[in-house]
Formats: C-alpha cells, sequence, structure tokens
C-alpha cells in the first residue's frame, strides 16, 4: 500500500448533516418535502445531481429554468458555509486523525477525493490540510461518482498506481467507484450499504493503520 485516499463527507467529519439542512432549507423554500431518508439519495453524488433529485421528487424537474437552478444551487452553498464556518479540529470522527498520524508514520501518501467544492475550506478549518498530498478539485472532472475518474485523479496526483492505492468511503456511489478504479475498498457503515467493499467497518474509530495493512495484504494475496 502506496497510498490511501479518503472520501471526506462522513468519513474525516459530519459534514452530511449541514448537507441536510441546507438541502432542506431549499427543499421547504420551494415547496417540496424534504426529510433524511430523501437526503440519503444524495450520498456521494455532485450538488448538481442532487438538485436534479429533490426537484424529480418533488415533481418539479421542469419547472426552472438552468438560471434559476443555479440560483438555488448557490444559496444552498452559502447556508452551507455558514454551518461549516463553526467547524474545529474537534469535529475530526473518532480515530481519523490517529489514523492521519500512522499513515504519516509509514510515510504513506495520503489524498482527498471528495465530490464537496468546500473541501479544502473544510479541512483547513479541521487542522489536518497539511496531512494531504493531494487533493483532486472536483469542478475539474467531467464525471462523478460512481464513475471513477475522481480516484484516478487523486493517484496520478499522488504520483502512485490505482492498484497500489486503497480508498475508505461512506457511501455506495463511492465504494464503486473505487472498485472501478482497481483500488482497495474500505467501508464505513452499515455492510448492506457498503456492497463491494473489501474492508467493512461500522466506525471510523475502528480504522488503524494495522487493520487497514492486514486487509490490504490479505486482498493482494487472494488478487495476485
Amino acid at each position: 500500500m502506496k497510498a490511501v485516499i479518503f472520501d471526506l463527507d462522513g468519513v474525516i467529519t459530519d459534514t452530511a448533516e449541514y448537507h441536510f439542512l441546507a438541502w432542506k432549507h431549499i427543499a421547504e423554500q420551494i415547496d417540496i418535502p424534504f426529510d433524511r431518508s430523501m437526503n440519503e439519495n444524495l450520498k456521494g453524488i455532485s450538488r448538481e445531481e442532487s438538485l436534479e433529485s429533490i426537484l424529480t421528487l418533488g415533481g418539479a424537474e421542469t419547472k426552472y429554468t438552468n438560471a434559476e437552478k443555479q440560483e438555488l444551487m448557490h444559496q444552498k452553498n452559502q447556508y452551507y458555509q455558514t454551518l461549516i464556518s463553526e467547524l474545529k479540529p474537534e469535529h475530526l470522527l473518532p480515530g481519523i486523525g490517529r489514523l492521519l498520524c500512522e499513515l504519516k508514520g509509514e510515510n504513506i501518501k495520503v489524498g482527498l477525493a471528495s465530490s464537496s467544492r468546500n473541501a479544502p475550506e473544510i479541512i483547513k478549518r479541521l487542522e489536518i490540510i497539511d496531512d494531504f498530498h493531494a487533493i483532486v478539485d472536483p469542478t475539474s472532472l467531467a464525471n462523478g461518482k460512481p464513475d471513477p475518474e475522481i480516484f484516478l485523479t487523486a493517484a496520478a496526483q499522488l504520483g502512485v498506481s490505482p492498484a497500489d492505492c486503497a480508498a475508505i468511503e461512506d457511501a455506495e456511489a463511492g465504494i464503486s467507484a473505487i472498485k472501478s478504479a482497481g483500488m482497495f475498498a474500505v467501508g464505513v457503515g452499515h455492510e448492506l450499504s457498503m456492497l463491494g467493499a473489501d474492508l467493512i467497518v461500522r466506525q471510523t474509530c475502528d480504522l488503524t493503520f494495522e487493520l487497514l495493512n492486514e486487509e490490504w495484504e490479505q486482498y493482494r494475496i487472494k488478487r495476485f
């Protein structure tokens, strides 16, 4: 294992709750009911895809012009940025700070592959931006998850073959993207949502370099 690539929401910090609140705020403005079960459908996909999904669920997919959709996304992001402005280092999910330290000690490169355009600002507020050797800019990509482009881009920026990378996700679309990229997939969450992952942990506090390395070795043996 030469590199570990992280998703952000639900893996490094729980900004998923802020996304939920921000989308709920927008949905209520346009009279579309929005709850947590609907929010689950938005995990791991882009802002544009999220809005389209909400409009479709509300039967309003043809109601808004492109300019109006852009304005809705802008309002959502402004509300979201207000919420994340309160983030501090203590908002790191349990075990992630320790894992980043362990990876640094093992000279393993670390990348960030998040669909969030606010990712650099978030990891800066969490005071871990210096732990990352590469941060993919999602606006530079042609395709979102489950397409593997974001993970392949991270590997290229790190100068590591995808086959030598492990990647950590908490959404099914992300796991599919990792596997399509030819990487070792680590899922955080319930087994039913992590289908296809090579290693599944229920919580981030279960993630250690020792566990990653052990499972990675078993994976390599089975594969080769």
